[in-house]
């Protein structure tokens, strides 16, 4: 009968959000920060020695990091540990975010750092390469989201790596348009797609996160 007073009067060490995030970072597969940091020398790379053709090489990998951030975010679905998580410390639904965040976070650094290295070689202002780049990594990961909530399934990477590749083919074809659509008068219309995007990727984390909700809920009908 005194059970939830008994509970109330037992200690709960704290952590902050920093250590919080830091500790979720930790639990990020190497292999995606090693793919970053491959991302980020190709871009050195090409500067150097390509010069005009390093944003449409570049472009071409950016898919990359959204399926990166992707798969991290949903790995303990794709590997049936969503169950096994929700009974730790911290709730499934902010574990999920974290390492979204995280990822997302680290992606828009490392394209606002390789941004001035694909305008080498161009006349493409700066905010013009900005969209040129992040535009596909939108699509990838808004694509890959919406697919990782209606396919249940630990197969559902293999299709958001074809989403990648899709992606990436379709940008790198678009580079044989350039008189077409890269051009400064459309610079409105990329904005305006980014932002309806953004928007889009809002919405797509709001599904993901509501998801591991309804997992708490159908698991606390097995008690």
């Amino acid at each position: 009968q005194e059970k939830a007073r008994f509970l109330r009067t037992l200690p709960q060490p704290q952590i902050s959000l920093f250590r919080f995030i830091f500790v979720q970072a930790s639990y990020v597969r190497k292999i995606s920060w090693v793919l970053s940091g491959l991302i980020l020398l190709l871009a050195l790379f090409c500067a150097c020695n390509i010069n005009e053709g390093t944003l449409w090489v570049i472009s071409a990998f950016v898919p990359i990091l959204g399926l990166l951030a992707v798969t991290e975010g949903n790995r303990s679905m794709t590997y049936g540990m969503s169950e096994f998580e929700m009974s730790a410390r911290f709730s499934l639904k902010s574990v999920v975010l974290a390492r979204m965040s995280i990822l997302g976070l680290t992606n828009f650094a490392v394209i606002a750092v390789i941004a001035p290295l694909c305008r080498i070689g161009n006349d493409f202002s700066l905010l013009q390469i900005g969209m040129y780049l992040i535009v596909p990594y939108l699509l990838t990961v808004n694509f890959s989201l919406w697919l990782t909530r209606h396919i249940n399934d630990k197969e559902t990477i293999y299709v958001c790596m074809c989403v990648a590749a899709i992606v990436s083919g379709i940008n790198t074809g678009l580079h044989f348009a350039t008189d077409l659509i890269y051009q400064e008068i459309y610079t409105g219309w990329w904005i305006a797609l980014s932002v309806f995007l953004f928007i889009g990727l809002a919405y797509e984390i709001h599904c993901t996160i509501k998801r591991t909700e309804e997992y708490t809920w159908n698991l606390s009908l097995t008690d």
